[in-house]
């Protein structure tokens, strides 16, 4: 079977336009990294809210559209933390329905900053849900083993089947890739991610783009990808990144990306 040619787009638009203009059953998988409910002004974005209930009205709707704009087998990864994670995923289970859960991944890290009143937060939630549990895709992955177990009965030479609970370090202040916007993803987790979810040729869709880290993920793997935010900046970044990783693979991107 031929491979799908991906398609590459990188939009300045507001999440909720954009969605609602979109075709139903366009994308093979959704990833979004949306403002936490953490209320703070980052300068690029500001990720203040009057309320709760103010935060969920932004992005309920959006995964309405969310929903309709899937393919039947595809799925959908919404990447939170603390802050508003209970409420994000009872807006997943009423849309996408309790039977469609997934995962609930755990992305651990070291960071600084250590409180004496409770125990550190160092962790994200990334949320995953089909729009049909018995349909959606996975690859299964797997990790090496703790220790070295040789030729052994009973261990795979992959490694042991990979878990929930994800160690991956956060991007330091003088990490290659940072390239300066705040709440940048490492490339790792992306990657990781769109390797679990999508096959080769699939389309995906991360509509509060930030950085573009899944849009580098996508090219790297040789997935289609469509960016959006409405941070001009963002989609600058987004734009300069994937230049720079079309270069890196001896590719040209230009006319795919209207730079």
């Amino acid at each position: 079977m031929e491979k799908r040619k991906p398609t590459n787009e990188v939009i300045l638009s507001e999440a909720f336009p954009f969605l609602k203009d979109e075709p139903s059953e366009k994308y093979d998988f959704i990833y979004i990294d949306p403002p936490y409910y953490c209320q703070r002004n980052f300068g690029e974005f500001q990720d203040t809210w009057e309320s709760v209930g103010d935060y969920m009205s932004m992005l309920s709707p959006c995964l309405e559209h969310a929903h309709r704009v899937l393919k039947p087998d595809g799925n959908i990864c919404v990447h939170v933390d603390w802050h508003a994670s209970h409420h994000v995923r009872l807006g997943l289970e009423k849309v996408f329905g309790e039977d469609n859960f997934r995962n609930e991944i755990v992305w651990c890290y070291n960071s600084g900053g250590a409180s004496k009143s409770h125990f550190s937060r160092k962790h994200d939630n990334l949320f995953v849900y089909a729009k049909d549990s018995e349909r959606c895709k996975f690859n299964l992955m797997r990790e090496p083993y703790p220790r070295n177990y040789g030729d052994r009965d009973g261990f795979h030479p992959e490694g042991r089947i990979m878990n929930d609970w994800w160690q991956i370090g956060i991007l330091s202040t003088t990490a290659k890739e940072r390239n300066g916007y705040p709440t940048q993803k490492p490339l790792e987790l992306l990657e990781r991610i769109l390797k679990a979810y999508t096959n080769e040729g699939d389309v995906v869709l991360d509509f509060f783009c930030g950085s573009g880290t899944t849009g580098e993920a996508a090219r790297r793997l040789n997935r289609g990808f469509v960016l959006v935010d409405k941070n001009p900046k963002a989609v600058e970044t987004a734009k300069k990144r994937l230049q720079n990783v079309a270069v890196d693979l001896l590719s040209v991107m230009d006319e795919e990306l209207g730079i």
